[in-house]
């Protein structure tokens, strides 16, 4: 056995020794630290790659997953003149999203969310300091007292043929798990690469590889998103630790704003 497999095992067999167990929540802490910027949007990189992937000043954008609107407040202080959609699965949620944008003619409040197929789906409700969010595949805050409700789910082809979008700027997906099936449901538009720039959430619900089977057969080269870059990089193992939160896709034949990305900013 050599040296490291000593110190690893080690550290194994005495796992229940106090210091152990303290180091080895800091090193998880800092691993986590590293990997998860937070949900700020503001701070977290989200803002930042948005106002440096978008080539128009009237840029189509569509937040899935839109909760009670910070993303969608967030995208019109950087483009006030773009035409937002935005979808909001869980009908309490959806009316006051709804109220804080009424009579902004270009932002469009789908009382819906978004999947593979129109269905009425089950999700998962939640309350307390909680209640502004739902899943769709599991509970995924189990630890919080939650409740099957139901709620409709189209599909993003079906909107865009609805609504004459043909093509999409900047699309954000956080559906609490359900991200995949509802890039699935623009796969009208993918497929042309129609969608210029992708965020979509991985902390649960899916492997990363199952983002990268689907949408690198279509074109698209995918990057981890943390607070000042973008890290593209090809899939490995090693990736799959659902610290997430966000990732980033573009079509792999944008060198130069993939190039401008990883630089940062």
């Amino acid at each position: 056995m050599n040296l490291k497999s000593r110190i690893w095992f080690a550290i194994h067999t005495h796992r229940r020794n106090r210091l152990v167990a303290r180091l080895a929540r800091l090193c998880k802490n800092v691993h986590r630290a590293s990997e998860h910027p937070g949900y700020d949007v503001q701070s977290n990189g989200e803002r930042a790659v948005l106002a440096h992937s978008v080539a128009t000043g009237k840029p189509m954008l569509f937040d899935v997953g839109a909760n009670i609107g910070d993303w969608t407040d967030m995208a019109l202080g950087v483009y006030p003149q773009a035409t937002i959609h935005s979808f909001e699965l869980n009908p309490k949620v959806a009316t006051p999203l709804a109220r804080r944008f009424a009579g902004r003619g270009e932002i469009h409040v789908h009382p819906f969310g978004l999947a593979a197929a129109e269905a009425e789906v089950e999700f998962f409700a939640y309350s307390g300091e909680a209640s502004v969010l739902s899943g769709l595949r599991a509970p995924l805050h189990s630890h919080v007292p939650h409740t099957r409700e139901v709620a409709t789910v189209r599909t993003g082809n079906e909107v865009c043929r609805e609504a004459g979008v043909s093509a999409i700027d900047y699309l954000k997906v956080d559906a609490e798990g359900a991200d995949l099936e509802v890039l699935k449901g623009f796969d009208n538009l993918l497929v042309k690469q129609k969608i210029a720039v992708i965020q979509f959430e991985h902390e649960g619900g899916r492997y990363l590889r199952d983002f990268y089977d689907y949408l690198k057969p279509k074109g698209y080269a995918i990057g981890k998103l943390y607070a000042n870059y973008v890290d593209f990089q090809e899939h490995r193992a090693s990736m799959e630790h659902f610290l997430g939160p966000n990732y980033i896709a573009i079509p792999n034949t944008q060198k130069d704003l993939m190039e401008k990305l990883r630089s940062g900013w």
